[in-house]
């Protein structure tokens, strides 16, 4: 089921949004929509990479895991 979701906008990003809606025959609401769903699809990986380019990271061994849990 759709529900209705209100934002604001600056206005430069809404003239984007407006050229490339008629780029690609779309409304602008399924321009947002369509890019608000790949964006999320894609998160998980944006997450990984950010947390794999930190210098503070702290990796546990495999090994540790699987003792961890009973597993070896």
């Amino acid at each position: 089921m759709l529900k209705t979701v209100s934002f604001k906008l600056e206005e430069d990003f809404l003239e984007e949004v407006e050229t490339l809606s008629k780029e690609l025959h779309q409304t602008k609401s399924a321009l947002i929509k369509n890019s608000l769903e790949f964006y999320l699809d894609n998160y998980d990986g944006i997450i990984a990479k950010t947390r794999d380019e930190d210098p503070n990271k702290q990796l546990i061994d495999h090994e540790d895991v699987l003792r961890e849990y009973g597993l070896l």
